[in-house]
C-alpha cells in the first residue's frame, strides 16, 4: 500500500509539474534546468506528431535512396582531385552502416557512374538527372524544415542556385577533408604521442570522439542553414549536439542488431540489405526532423503558453492582432527602420509565433503587406506594407480582411451587409479613418 501511495504522490507531482509548474517562469520549478529540458522535449514531441513529420521522413527516405549514388559520385570525384580516393572509400565503409555486400554494390555503382563521364565532367542527360536528383532532395529537406519553422515562402530562385550549389560542392569537400583528417590525426596520435601516464590511450580516446564532433557540427549547420529564416547559432548547437550523438549511437545500435536479424536475412538473402538500409534511413530522417523541431522550440520557447501554440483566436482577437501587426509594420516603414521577420514581430508584440505567422500569411494573401527577402543574406523573410501607408486605415484593413475568401452568398441583402459593418464601431470612430502608422500609442496599446 505504501508503494501505491508513493506512486500516487509522485504521479500527482509529475502531472502538476508538466501541466502547470514548469510553465510558470516566476517560480523556482519553472526556472529549473529540469523544467527547461522537459518543456523542450514535450513541445518538440507535440509538434513532431502534430505536423506529421514521420510522413515527411518517409518521403525524404525515398529521395535519399535516389540521391545516394549521385552524391557519392561527386564525393569520389572531388576525392580523386585531392588524391584521397582510398581514404574516402575507407570512410564510407566505416560510416555507412550496412552489409559489406551492399557497400561493395554501392561503390560499384559509383565507379560505373564515374567511368561513363568524360574527363570527370558530367555531361548531357546524366548531368541533368544528377542535378535534378540533388535539387529535389535539397528542396524536400528545406520544405520539411520550413514546415517546422512555419515559413510559407521558400528560397528565391537566386538563393536556391547559390545556396544549393554551395551545398553540392562544399559538403563533399567537408566529407573528404574530415575523413582524411580523422585518419591523419589517429595515425599521428598512435606514432608520436608517448605512452606515458596513459597519455596515448587518452589521446586515442579523444581522437575516437572526433567523428562525434564532426557529426554534431554537421547537424548544427544543417539546422541553422536549411530553414528559410534566421536561426540562432545557440539553438542550432543545442539541437545539433544531441542529434549528432544519437545519430552515431543509432549506427552503433544498427551494427549490433545484425545478430538478431539472422532470420530476416534467411528470408530475403542478399536483398535484405536494401530494406534494412531503408529502415535505417527512415529512423535517421525522423531523428533529423525531431532535432530540427527541437531547434525551433528552443529558439521560440517563450512563445508557448502552457505548452500550446495552436490557440484558436476569436474574431475580435483576430482583428485586433491584425491591426497591431500592421501598425507595427507601417510605423517601422514610416520611420525608415529595418523590416522585421515573423519571429521578431512575435518577440516585440509578445505573441505566439504560430499565431503571428498565420496572421502575416493571411495579410500577405490579402495584399495588405508583402514578404521580402535579402538575397545573399540568411536573415529570413521580412514584411513591409504592400501599398501607400497613408491609405491603410482601420476601416480599410478590416474591410480587406472581410473580403478574404470566396463569396458563397452573392445574393445577401444590402441591409444585412450594412448591419455586419456596424460592428466596426467597436474600434472607435475617432481613429477609424486614421492611417495606422499615425495612431496614438494608446489606441493599440498592448494588453
Amino acid at each position: 500500500m505504501k508503494i501505491i501511495q508513493k506512486f500516487r504522490v509522485w504521479y500527482r507531482w509529475a502531472f502538476r509539474f508538466v501541466t502547470h509548474d514548469m510553465w510558470e517562469s516566476g517560480t523556482r520549478a519553472g526556472r529549473s534546468a529540469l523544467a527547461g529540458i522537459v518543456k523542450r522535449l514535450y513541445l518538440t514531441t507535440r509538434i513532431f506528431f502534430r505536423e506529421e513529420l514521420s510522413f515527411r521522413a518517409s518521403a525524404l527516405t525515398y529521395s535519399s535512396l535516389l540521391s545516394v549514388v549521385p552524391i557519392l559520385a561527386i564525393v569520389f570525384a572531388i576525392a580523386k582531385g585531392f588524391g584521397l580516393v582510398e581514404f574516402t572509400e575507407q570512410w564510407i565503409r566505416s560510416n555507412i552502416v550496412a552489409k559489406p555486400e551492399f557497400i561493395d554494390t554501392l561503390v560499384g555503382f559509383v565507379q560505373s557512374y564515374l567511368n561513363h563521364t568524360q574527363g570527370g565532367i558530367f555531361l548531357g542527360f546524366g548531368f541533368i538527372m544528377l542535378l535534378w536528383t540533388l535539387i529535389s532532395l535539397t528542396d524536400s529537406i528545406e520544405t520539411a524544415f520550413n514546415v517546422i519553422w512555419q515559413v510559407d515562402r521558400p528560397r528565391s530562385i537566386f538563393r536556391m542556385l547559390t545556396d544549393y550549389t554551395a551545398i553540392f560542392f562544399l559538403l563533399p569537400i567537408f566529407i573528404v577533408v574530415s575523413s582524411g583528417l580523422t585518419i591523419f590525426i589517429y595515425s599521428a596520435a598512435s606514432q608520436y604521442v608517448p605512452d606515458v601516464l596513459l597519455l596515448r590511450p587518452v589521446a586515442l580516446f579523444l581522437v575516437q570522439l572526433l567523428p562525434y564532433l564532426i557529426v554534431c557540427l554537421f547537424f548544427s549547420g544543417l539546422f541553422a542553414f536549411m530553414p528559410n529564416t534566421h536561426v540562432k547559432v545557440s539553438s542550432a548547437l543545442k539541437a545539433g549536439i544531441p542529434t549528432g550523438i544519437l545519430f552515431q549511437l543509432l549506427q552503433i545500435g544498427y551494427v549490433h542488431s545484425q545478430m538478431w536479424l539472422t532470420s530476416y536475412n534467411a528470408i530475403y538473402g542478399s536483398f535484405a540489405a536494401l530494406p534494412l538500409f531503408m529502415l535505417l534511413c527512415q529512423i535517421a530522417w525522423m531523428l533529423v526532423l525531431f532535432g530540427g523541431t527541437l531547434c525551433y522550440v528552443d529558439q521560440n520557447i517563450h512563445s508557448f503558453y502552457y505548452g500550446h501554440d495552436d490557440v484558436r483566436l476569436s474574431r475580435l482577437d483576430h482583428d485586433c492582432l491584425s491591426i497591431r501587426l500592421v501598425t507595427t509594420i507601417c510605423r517601422r516603414f514610416a520611420r525608415a527602420e529595418t523590416p522585421l521577420t515573423a519571429t521578431e514581430l512575435a518577440d516585440i508584440e509578445k505573441l505566439h509565433l504560430r499565431i503571428v505567422t498565420e496572421l502575416l500569411s493571411e495579410l500577405t494573401r490579402a495584399g495588405v503587406i508583402m514578404a521580402i527577402s535579402d538575397d545573399g543574406k540568411n536573415t529570413g523573410i521580412k514584411y513591409v506594407p504592400a501599398s501607400d501607408i497613408h491609405r491603410i486605415t482601420v476601416v480599410s484593413l478590416l474591410e480587406t480582411l472581410d473580403r478574404i475568401g470566396e463569396n458563397i452568398h452573392p445574393n445577401t441583402p444590402d441591409e444585412w451587409i450594412d448591419f455586419c459593418k456596424k460592428r466596426r464601431a467597436i474600434f472607435g470612430e475617432s481613429f477609424s479613418q486614421t492611417p495606422l502608422h499615425l495612431l496614438p500609442e494608446s489606441a493599440v496599446k498592448k494588453p
